[in-house]
């Protein structure tokens, strides 16, 4: 127990970079053209969608920060350790403070692990990712004490997706008034927030100092919109832009950054609604070998990703090196639908939210191409960002399937992803009782070695049983202005404090 003490203990990590930053005289503004603006506003529990997830780190910091390798960083907590394996401390980051004056502490802390584990935080989504969690209680002001129902080695990366908000804000006003006011510890803060753009100023007193003064946040969810906003300079920064833009948008000084994939784009498919051809395993290996991955990509996504295996991406916990993805095989498909009782083809809808990523759009009509060849006809139906949220959620699809992800963010935790498209969901699509006890014993083992292998296993019977169609990891690709000079993301975690631009 003292050497696996020893391994998990992380200290202080010396990174001035990311808090250091020159002051200027002259104001400077960052514009950002959002996909979408988070659907409760300030509010950062409702979703753990990564769109909003992008947003949220401008105001709001958590106890840890997972890098672009996968490590888990010290973020308001400099170091931690596990005392047994249900208990854990944390020592905090000293002197710090919310942008309303409010000190951070352990209470602060405890505050809001308090509403997250309470009935009172029932409805949103966030809670869900910890609720392996029995209690936080205060050690002394700088220290917080974690217990969990049951082991789980990955504590640490799992509290980098809870945002620490300010304590009397929130208890003040409630959720519902503190998403009209949120308060967080972050770089910046609030000045207003309307239906479709959302103004900011430096919080100077963050421990993240921020190198620019303003920010500015426009919902721009098409595509094409955000590239004219690019070229006309109403925006710096446009996320996930389509990658065929890139060749006619480089003379014009633009830039782009590929960020590190943490999702694995796939077409989910209900598996448990009556009548569903999606019941025979048969029927969705057939849709996994009839969709050109590579073509799609080669055309549609730049080359800049390889076809998905599994629900992974490498950088994390549970990836599975060298399992091989379905081939495009579309008389295999044919084979399949014939042997499962679809010798004549099948129909159904799909949802999908367009404009939230690079030629999502396009991609579903490409796959509904490719699946026609074989007999299957899927009919496209675009939904926006906060339908999906609410179906996702609540299960309530229209059709037979949505393209959504597995998204490992912000644990980096394959489990995460996994859960999401598993019996536990609440509003479940996919359920394999054969798996799941493979599933919940990786969770609750306290030897990393173990967890890691037992969530290999469920990887590889996900991919074998073809839960989704799986397409590809997640382009997100993000178009510069010639204003800005800096912009260096860890993974979809946008770092607004080292952001710079040149003077207006």
């Amino acid at each position: 127990m003292k050497r696996l003490i020893a391994a998990v203990v992380v200290g202080v990590v010396a990174v001035s970079w990311l808090w250091l930053a020159p002051t200027t005289a002259d104001a400077k503004t960052l514009r950002v053209g959002m996909t979408s603006l988070p659907p409760a506003k300030g509010n950062p529990y409702y979703t753990t969608a990564t769109t909003s997830y992008m947003f949220f780190n401008v105001m709001f910091d958590a106890l840890t920060q997972i890098d672009e390798t996968g490590t888990v960083r010290p973020w308001l907590a400099l170091e931690w350790k596990p005392l047994n394996e249900t208990t854990w401390h944390f020592k905090l980051r000293p002197n710090v403070t919310f942008s309303n004056g409010e000190p951070f502490d352990a209470a602060a802390v405890k505050t809001t692990f308090d509403f997250l584990l309470s009935d009172a935080a029932v409805a949103q989504s966030v809670p869900r990712d910890i609720a392996f969690i029995a209690g936080v209680s205060v050690v002394d002001a700088l220290t917080v004490e974690i217990i969990t129902k049951t082991p789980n080695i990955l504590l640490p990366r799992y509290v980098s997706g809870i945002h620490i908000v300010a304590p009397k804000q929130l208890t003040t006003l409630g959720l519902d008034g503190f998403a009209q006011s949120p308060v967080g510890t972050g770089p910046f803060k609030v000045d207003s927030w309307g239906a479709d753009k959302i103004l900011m100023s430096a919080f100077r007193g963050s421990w993240r100092q921020p190198i620019i003064d303003n920010i500015e946040m426009l919902s721009l969810s098409d595509a094409a919109a955000r590239v004219t906003a690019l070229e006309t300079k109403r925006v710096d920064v446009a996320p996930n832009i389509n990658p065929d833009e890139a060749a006619r948008l480089k003379p014009l000084g633009i830039r782009f950054h590929h960020r590190n994939p943490t999702r694995v784009l796939v077409v989910a498919l209900d598996v448990l609604r009556d009548g569903s051809p999606f019941k025979d395993v048969r029927v969705r290996q057939a849709l996994n070998y009839a969709v050109n991955r590579q073509a799609i990509i080669d055309s549609l996504l730049g080359g800049l990703e390889k076809p998905a295996s599994q629900a992974a991406t490498p950088a994390t916990v549970g990836y599975v090196p060298g399992l091989e993805p379905y081939p495009y095989d579309p008389d295999k498909a044919r084979q399949l639908l014939a042997e499962a009782g679809y010798k004549d083809g099948l129909s159904f809808m799909m949802e999908v939210p367009g404009g939230q990523l690079a030629n999502d759009k396009a991609i579903a009509q490409q796959i509904a191409a490719d699946l026609s060849q074989v007999g299957v006809q899927m009919e496209v139906r675009e939904i926006t960002f906060p339908q999906l949220v609410r179906n996702m959620s609540q299960g309530n699809w229209k059709g037979l399937a949505l393209q959504t992800d597995f998204s490992s963010a912000p644990a980096l935790d394959v489990i995460r992803a996994l859960y999401r498209h598993s019996c536990s969901w609440p509003g479940k699509w996919y359920c394999d009782p054969e798996i799941q006890p493979t599933l919940a014993e990786a969770e609750r083992t306290f030897d990393i070695g173990r967890r890691t292998a037992l969530t290999q296993q469920v990887v590889k019977r996900y991919r074998d049983m073809a839960s989704s169609l799986y397409l590809f990891p997640v382009v997100s690709l993000d178009g510069l202005s010639p204003r800005v000079t800096r912009w260096e993301p860890w993974n979809d975690n946008f770092m607004y404090h080292l952001a710079d631009v040149t003077d207006e």
